[in-house]
């Protein structure tokens, strides 16, 4: 099992990975608290992304119920939920 901040350090590397992908000349500064709207990430994007984020960590969070795709605005509710799926839905 990967650890809070393994899942954290994957989550951003996605992110950033997508947005350089999108043709982003680089990757805006991103933490935490930053808003996916704010990155630009449209609802294509946001599937391509949790997709990709399915297949690199073995989860998806949002068909056993352990979130809800429309609660998720920042870059941090986007890590608590695959932490959360990773812990098993605790």
């Amino acid at each position: 099992m990967l650890t809070t901040t393994a899942i954290g350090d994957i989550v951003l590397r996605e992110i950033r990975a997508l947005l350089l992908e999108e043709d982003f000349d680089e990757a805006p500064a991103i933490s935490g608290e930053t808003h996916l709207h704010e990155l630009g990430i449209n609802s294509l994007m946001l599937a391509r992304l949790l997709l990709q984020l399915e297949t690199t960590l073995g989860a998806d969070p949002f068909t056993r119920g352990d979130a809800a795709i429309s609660d998720i605005r920042s870059v941090s509710d986007l890590i608590a939920a695959y932490q959360r799926a990773q812990a098993g839905g605790r």
